[in-house]
């Protein structure tokens, strides 16, 4: 054997090293990548919502999981399923598939003469205490009823958060805004974990009042889960959809839109069956 023979042996075998570990790394970039953008295509549907997750917890477990995966058998099925979940979401936001599920949750009633109260339901709170998109939207509705003399009374429900120490609730900006429109009969509930807590709590404050029929105002796509969720409690009940502003309603045409719509029929589906396994409806 050479010097030079034993020096290009050296080297081929410091470079079959470094190829080895490029190698590696680059399974691991891919498996990472293909873990996080499952995830992010599954939020994009609004999956997660229906274990009231929020949209960025399973990014990084996702992306470590992919990682794993990919240095394993288990490769190719990360791959067909990170290509399933991408065409899943093509099909949905560029096709008008979902649209007409989406517009069967939708209850909309006539509005009746005259009612009791109007009763308009919360929707989370935001860490500094302000209502959610949809919140706002259903307050708004339930004011502009009791303004326009369909009903003395507005009810409406609180909710709260939990911030380590610290509980942030929707009270002060729901109080806020009902003083802004000057609607002075106003009766709000104990802090409810679920519409089925709302129902019941309304049923109560009912009971008592003597009411014969009251109007439940809640974002469109959960208009019809509530309503039959308080008419089971023992209610009249006169359904209406609030305005939407963080979801389209009538036009469902823009691909982030029915994304958006599809995880929300997604959510209810989900809840409607765990009503129903319940017998809250």
């Amino acid at each position: 054997m050479t010097p030079n023979s034993t020096i290009y042996e050296q080297s081929g075998a410091q470079t079959s090293n470094n190829t080895g570990g490029n190698s590696v790394l680059i399974r691991c970039l891919a498996g990472f990548a293909l873990g996080g953008s499952i995830w992010l295509v599954v939020s994009a549907l609004g999956l997660p919502n229906v274990a009231h997750l929020d949209g960025m917890i399973g990014l990084i477990p996702f992306a470590l999981t992919g990682l794993v995966l990919y240095l394993t058998r288990a490769r190719t099925a990360l791959i067909a399923t990170a290509a399933a979940c991408l065409l899943a979401l093509v099909v949905i936001a560029f096709t008008p598939l979902a649209v007409g599920g989406v517009h069967s949750l939708i209850r909309s009633d006539p509005l009746p003469a005259h009612a009791d109260a109007v009763v308009v339901l919360s929707a989370g709170v935001t860490t500094d205490g302000y209502l959610h998109d949809e919140g706002l939207d259903r307050l708004l509705k339930g004011l502009s009823l009791v303004k326009r003399g369909i009903a003395p009374t507005l009810i409406v429900t609180r909710e709260e958060r939990h911030l380590g120490n610290v509980v942030v609730t929707t009270a002060a900006d729901q109080d806020s805004i009902t003083a802004l429109a000057d609607v002075k009969n106003v009766i709000a509930t104990p802090v409810a974990a679920s519409t089925h807590d709302e129902a019941t709590d309304v049923k109560q404050i009912a009971d008592r009042s003597g009411w014969k029929r009251i109007i439940v105002v809640t974002s469109p796509f959960h208009t019809r889960r509530a309503c039959a969720t308080f008419e089971h409690v023992g209610l009249t009940v006169s359904c209406v959809p609030s305005d939407s502003r963080d979801v389209p309603v009538r036009n469902l045409i823009g691909p982030r839109e029915r994304a958006g719509a599809f995880g929300l029929w997604v959510y209810e589906l989900a809840a409607t069956l765990q009503y129903r396994r319940r017998g809250w409806i």
